[in-house]
């Protein structure tokens, strides 16, 4: 079994995804769409855990 390094929460809207990466230890907040989305996910490699809400 994996065990994730690191976990990321991710509340998504229809116009925003407010994203908590506990390896950063700060929130934010995206567009919900794909480049901002495909910007994002380009810093998180292998062993991440993505919850989604």
């Amino acid at each position: 079994m994996i065990i994730p390094a690191r976990c990321v929460g991710i509340d998504v809207s229809k116009q925003h995804l407010d994203i908590f990466d506990d390896g950063l230890g700060v929130p934010e907040r995206i567009a919900n769409a794909p480049q901002a989305i495909t910007q994002i996910a380009a810093r998180w490699r292998c062993n991440v855990l993505v919850v989604f809400e």
